[in-house]
C-alpha cells in the first residue's frame, strides 16, 4: 500500500518520453519558451492525463501481467494494492484531473489531443488492438503522436504540417522500440496468446521488420531539419544523422543475430533516441 506501489501503476518510465514529445513540439511551435500558462497545461496536464491512462492500463491488464514473468511482480498481480479497484479510481482521477488542467490552461484543440491520446491508449489499444492483431503497437502508436500534437496546437494552429510531422516521428518510432522489447519477452506474449509481432512471426522475421521500420523513421527524422534555418538546421541535422546511424546499427546487429541481448540493446538505445531528437529540435528552434 506504499506510495511507490501506486507510482508504479502509472509506469513512470514512459511518461517522460511523452512529456518530451509534447514539450519539444510546444517549444518548436513557439520558436522559444512558450508562455507559462501553456507550459503548465502541457506539463501538468500531460503528466496527470498520461499517468492516469497508464494506471488504467495497469488495472485492465492485471490478469495478463499475473501470467507473464516480466510483469508478475507489478503491484496489482503481486497483491500489493488491495482492492484492485484503487488502481481504477487512481487512473480515472488522474486522467480527469489532467483534462481539467488542460481545459483551463490550453485551447480546446490541445485538450482534445490529450484526451484522444488517452482514448487511443486505453480502450482502442489496450482493450481492442493488443489482444487481437499484431498491428497493435503500430496503430496504437498514435497515442504517443497525440502528445506531440497537443504540444504543437497548445501554441499555434499555423504550420500544421510541421506539427503532424512531429507526430509522425513518434508514430514511426514506436514499432521499432516496442518490437525490440517484444523480442526479449516473446515467450511471455506467446504464453498469454497476445499477438505481439515477434510472438507471431518469430524473432528472425521481427528483426527484419524492425530494420524496415527504422529505415522509414530515418527520412521522417531528417525531413524535419528543413523546418529550421541557419545554425539550427546544421545542429539538428548533424545530431540526428549521428543518432540515426547508431539506431540503425543496433537494429542491423539484431537482424544479423536476433538474440535477446541484441534486442535489449536495440530497445535501450531507442528510448534516449526519441528524447534526444526532441531535445535537439528544441535547441534548433531557439537557434532558428
Amino acid at each position: 500500500m506504499s506510495f511507490s506501489n501506486y507510482l508504479a501503476l502509472t509506469k513512470p518510465k514512459i511518461t517522460p518520453l511523452l512529456l518530451m514529445a509534447a514539450l519539444g513540439s510546444a517549444v518548436v511551435a513557439a520558436r522559444g519558451i512558450p508562455p507559462p500558462i501553456v507550459l503548465l497545461g502541457v506539463l501538468l496536464g500531460g503528466v496527470l492525463a498520461s499517468s492516469g491512462a497508464l494506471a488504467l492500463n495497469s488495472y485492465l491488464e492485471m490478469g495478463l501481467d499475473a501470467k507473464m514473468k516480466r510483469t508478475m511482480g507489478r503491484p496489482l498481480p503481486a497483491g500489493k494494492i488491495v482492492p484492485a479497484t484503487h488502481a481504477l479510481l487512481l487512473g480515472m482521477g488522474l486522467l480527469v484531473g489532467g483534462l481539467v488542467v488542460a481545459f483551463f490552461t490550453l485551447n480546446y484543440l490541445a485538450t482534445f489531443f490529450i484526451a484522444l491520446g488517452a482514448f487511443v491508449y486505453v480502450p482502442v489499444y489496450t482493450l481492442f488492438l493488443k489482444p487481437r492483431t499484431s498491428w497493435n503497437i503500430v496503430l496504437g502508436g498514435f497515442a504517443g503522436s497525440c502528445a506531440a500534437l497537443a504540444g504543437w496546437y497548445a501554441v499555434t494552429w499555423s504550420n500544421s504540417a510541421v506539427g503532424w510531422l512531429l507526430g509522425a516521428l513518434v508514430f514511426v518510432w514506436t514499432p521499432s522500440h516496442f518490437w525490440s522489447l517484444a523480442v526479449v519477452t516473446e515467450e511471455d506474449y506467446s504464453a498469454v496468446h497476445v499477438p505481439m509481432l515477434p510472438s507471431v512471426v518469430g524473432p528472425v522475421a521481427a528483426s527484419r521488420y524492425i530494420v524496415i521500420n527504422t529505415l522509414l523513421l530515418i527520412p521522417v527524422s531528417l525531413l524535419y531539419a528543413f523546418y529550421f534555418l541557419g545554425l539550427g538546421f546544421f545542429v539538428y541535422l548533424g545530431v540526428t544523422v549521428v543518432f540515426d546511424i547508431f539506431l540503425l546499427a543496433t537494429n542491423v546487429k539484431l537482424f544479423r543475430s536476433p538474440t535477446k541481448d541484441n534486442a535489449w540493446l536495440a530497445f535501450k538505445f531507442s528510448s534516449p533516441y526519441l528524447a534526444v531528437i526532441f531535445l535537439v529540435a528544441m535547441v534548433a528552434a531557439v537557434l532558428h
